[in-house]
């Protein structure tokens, strides 16, 4: 079932970064200059549209060029993928229940595979290959699925790795969102 779910996901996400080329073709460039406008429709094309604008309107450090951009939601997904690491970490010390335990310590490997990926889409970036980071961003994608599925039936995880595994999906949206459209 975590399999269908999975590829139905990612086929969905497939879907709308079809839609998102279709929309803006080959005219926008990396050097391009971000309006408002564009946030938007980066933002309507994915999956959480609201947090995709919290988290690209609400951040002063946010860039003006779609490059900048790229590189900023790159950064923000590892920033992101290393503190829940940590926190994974902490949680395998802290947990008393072993199914929680080693349910932590294989999500830990997710992640541990998720931050490579992250680091690969970065050697991707900075030789602009597009196209290598949506691989490598889809790559993130699934390793949290996989640390998502772990913890379907009882006992519930009751820390705070389900709200950090959903802003790192959300977050790896917005990138292949962007480096769909740089790879243009």
């Amino acid at each position: 079932m975590d399999f269908i779910l999975g590829n139905s996901f990612l086929a969905s996400l497939l879907l709308i970064l079809s839609l998102v080329t279709f929309s803006y073709g080959n005219g926008i460039m990396p050097s391009t200059k971000v309006t408002d406008d564009m946030v938007k429709n980066i933002c309507s094309s994915t999956p959480n549209s609201s947090f995709c604008l919290d988290v690209l309107e609400s951040d002063l450090r946010v860039p003006e060029s779609l490059l900048g951009l790229a590189q900023f939601t790159i950064d923000l997904a590892h920033t992101n993928a290393t503190e829940t690491i940590k926190l994974i970490q902490s949680l395998i010390k802290q947990t008393k229940n072993p199914q929680l335990k080693q349910r932590y310590t294989l999500c830990s490997q997710n992640y541990d595979i998720a931050i490579g990926d992250l680091d690969q889409a970065k050697t991707d970036f900075s030789s602009r290959d597009y196209g290598g980071v949506n691989v490598e961003t889809t790559g993130v994608l699934n390793e949290i699925r996989d640390c998502e599925g772990r913890f379907e039936g009882a006992p519930a995880d009751p820390s705070r790795l389900p709200k950090r595994n959903k802003d790192l999906e959300n977050i790896c949206s917005i990138i292949l969102v962007i480096s769909n459209i740089m790879s243009q």
